[in-house]
């Protein structure tokens, strides 16, 4: 009898348990149909503008005191499907550490500032597909480098006379400021960054991403429409793989002395302007330095010198919008432009034509007189439409074509050690950047390389891969 009590209240326990349980799920499904549940943004990730946040709101107040300081990741998976020298795959990755000081919000120093920028390069397979598979010059992957944690920028920087007059010194790369297309800044392939132009003309690249050198720049903006730029700096950054931390400077001959000059015209800049805004730019280079440029054994190599005694070229640039729609408005979803690791934006640098939906063009041409030089003539030129699906105000479709000349000297050294011949070396990219939330773009990119190594040795190059940007 006890035991048929003890089961008659264990089966009334069991019933009335599933009964609760069975009441409870239908509450909740009735509550979540009724009233979604949404987390605050604060909490709510994909809707910041930077995935960490305002770290519990110290990040406002440190930038309202003139302190920004920025974290951001870029990730290239790239293979090589056909082509080049053989098939394979690479993942370059990229951290990107930087510290923004406007001293006089910060003590008061008016038209003062400091930057201090670090960068952190890991991958596999060497980190670099162009080495290791394709084989070409116009190196596939803009962040692409020797796996290393290295100083980018460290300098001060003085303004005067309501910022006509700028005055940069210390660690600069010059890609931040000189021989830029905004516009071109969206592709994934080096070349339309810093262009191969000068890359492959100036020992070991120059001071251009991922190196540095001392230097000074000047900066003048006599009208609102005209800004003068020039820079001198330490020419040769010396092999990444023995200037890893971005400290080896020399100021003698084997440094050698870079100088830039450039100027830029902008127009319809303001919001009242009728027209569409753009921009022109006209430079010029001269490098001084030790050895030679070309060694005198006949031999071929399409890449930039270790070393080199003399140096110049002369290039232009054109920037323009070509077409907004009449309803045009800031985007919704982020509206970041595709970085590539170097962005530095000042008060000289030009304004974004591709902030808004519409389509942007831009073209480049230059060439480098000197007889050495590793590329004697270079173009390219491309189109971007922002928000060309609707709802997606934020997304960039781009389509640009690159062209570098081998140079004269470079002819005629393969004309007697590459009996395949060479001409030139091009490189056709569309890339779409999709941005997924304000702090997260995923962009697949396709790449075309005509004449890797600009020879005719490999077969042209079909490169597939996608970039992930992430701000912290």
């Amino acid at each position: 009898m006890i035991r048929l009590i003890g089961l008659s209240r264990l089966l009334i326990m069991k019933n009335l348990a599933t009964v609760l349980f069975l009441t409870w799920g239908i509450l909740a499904v009735s509550s979540l149909e009724a009233d979604p549940v949404e987390l605050p943004n604060p909490y709510n990730i994909l809707n910041q503008q930077r995935l960490a946040g305002e770290f519990l709101g110290y990040r406002p107040k440190a930038e309202t005191n003139g302190v920004v300081l920025s974290v951001q990741s870029i990730s290239d998976l790239l293979g090589n499907t056909t082509g080049g020298a053989s098939t394979g795959t690479t993942y370059s990755g990229l951290i990107n550490l930087g510290l923004a000081v406007d001293l006089q919000k910060a003590i008061g120093w008016e038209g003062a500032s400091f930057k201090n920028t670090w960068l952190w390069l890991y991958g596999n397979n060497g980190n670099n597909l162009s080495a290791s598979s394709v084989g070409n010059a116009l190196n596939v992957s803009s962040i692409a480098g020797q796996p290393a944690f290295r100083c980018y920028e460290l300098w001060f920087q003085q303004n005067a006379f309501h910022d006509v007059i700028s005055l940069r010194g210390g660690l600069i790369p010059v890609d931040t400021e000189f021989m830029l297309s905004d516009t071109a800044s969206l592709f994934v392939n080096s070349t339309f960054g810093a262009p191969a132009l000068f890359t492959m003309n100036i020992p070991n690249a120059g001071p251009t991403y991922p190196m540095a050198t001392p230097g000074l720049r000047l900066a003048v903006q006599p009208t609102s429409w005209l800004t003068l730029r020039t820079v001198f700096a330490q020419a040769n950054p010396f092999e990444q793989t023995k200037n890893i931390h971005g400290f080896d400077w020399n100021l003698g001959s084997a440094g050698g002395l870079l100088n830039i000059n450039e100027a830029e015209a902008d127009w319809n800049k303001g919001a009242s302007a009728k027209g569409l805004p753009g921009y022109a730019k006209l430079g010029f280079w001269f490098q001084r330095g030790q050895g030679q440029q070309q060694s005198d054994e006949p031999g071929y190599s399409f890449v930039s010198p270790d070393a080199c005694s003399y140096n110049n070229g002369f290039y232009g640039i054109i920037d323009q919008k070509l077409y907004t729609p009449s309803s045009t408005s800031p985007p919704k979803d982020g509206g970041k432009e595709s970085s590539s690791g170097k962005e530095t934006k000042t008060a000289q640098e030009p304004p974004s034509t591709g902030t808004t939906k519409g389509l942007s063009s831009f073209a480049r041409i230059g060439f480098s007189p000197n007889l050495s030089s590793i590329v004697g003539f270079y173009s390219d030129m491309g189109l971007v439409y922002t928000g060309l699906i609707p709802t997606r105000n934020a997304d960039k479709l781009g389509l640009a074509f690159s062209y570098a000349q081998v140079g004269t000297q470079q002819l005629q050294n393969a004309a007697r050690s590459t009996p395949s011949g060479a001409s030139f070396e091009g490189v056709a990219e569309l890339s779409y950047s999709i941005r997924l939330a304000p702090a997260i773009a995923i962009q697949p990119d396709l790449q075309y390389i005509l004449h890797p190594g600009g020879t005719q040795q490999y077969g042209n190059a079909l490169v597939v891969g996608v970039r992930a940007v992430v701000d912290f």
